[in-house]
């Protein structure tokens, strides 16, 4: 082959692999280019086995790490399984053995540095871990049948028990509870909650969860070591203190505590 001949023919090969590179989108774990790839939480530990059920599909398919999961995506562990995912904003949740959740928002916005982060739990144990938002709107919930927590960066847990009562541990920061029956309104650029609405009356929710009481409650403020205690019905208990000594005794602490010095949301 001509000198001139190989050199224009590695040129081309280098040009066109560049562009393979440029159209090829963004791989699992990488930084989203657009808009819509940002808004998608990623899978980044699997103990076990893990499912997922996309919006509008009807079949159940495996998690992996490096999996995507997008708005509406429902996914639950097996026995013996955990799964770890980061969010757009780089916050991370975990899910023990027996979970199931749903993503119902996953908007972040890396411009200006807004979130508007909502995950369901109905059953299972969670571990968040959440980044600090810096943007006009910071809303991140997780959600139970019984109870909202609210927060802006902290470290925290949700079990949601087979009684359907919640308990929620905070180990940084702090979370705002309120009931689903009665939101206030939340003011992400201002401070706490604003103006409660009237508290709705009863109403039939559908089984096996009971009907509601009369018994109304709109906002528990935790802090750092606070718990809480949600019943499935009825007003929560009061917040108490718990210890590191007596949080210590439960695996799944351990475990998260280890994971959290590990991988830095």
């Amino acid at each position: 082959m001509h000198p001139g001949k190989g050199k224009l023919f590695l040129f081309s090969c280098i040009l066109a692999g560049f562009f393979l590179l440029m159209h090829a989108g963004t791989a699992p774990g990488q930084p989203a280019k657009t808009g819509a790839a940002s808004n998608r939480a990623e899978v980044t530990y699997l103990q076990g086995k893990a499912e997922v059920l996309a919006k509008g599909e009807t079949a159940w398919k495996p998690l992996r790490v490096g999996s995507l999961l997008s708005l509406e995506d429902e996914g639950r562990t097996g026995e013996q399984s955990r799964v770890e995912i980061r969010l757009p904003d780089r916050s991370i949740l975990r899910f023990d053995q027996k979970t199931t959740f749903k993503m119902r928002s996953l908007l972040f916005d890396a411009q200006d540095g807004s979130r508007d982060m909502k995950v369901e739990v109905p059953a299972g144990k969670t571990w968040a871990n959440v980044r600090k938002a810096f943007g006009p709107k910071k809303t991140f919930e997780i959600a139970s049948a019984n109870a909202v927590a609210g927060v802006r960066d902290t470290i925290w847990r949700m079990n949601v028990e087979t009684d359907q009562s919640t308990l929620i541990r905070v180990y940084e920061g702090t979370v705002e509870v309120y009931s689903p029956f009665v939101k206030p309104d939340y003011k992400p650029e201002e401070t706490g909650f604003k103006a409660p609405r009237e508290v709705r009356g009863p109403q039939e929710v559908v089984r096996p969860y009971q009907e509601v009481t009369k018994e109304q409650w709109e906002q528990i403020v935790l802090t750092q070591m606070m718990q809480v205690v949600v019943p499935a019905v009825g007003k929560p208990d009061a917040p108490t203190s718990f210890t590191p000594e007596e949080d210590q005794r439960e695996e799944w602490v351990r475990w998260n505590q280890q994971r959290d010095r590990q991988v830095r949301p």
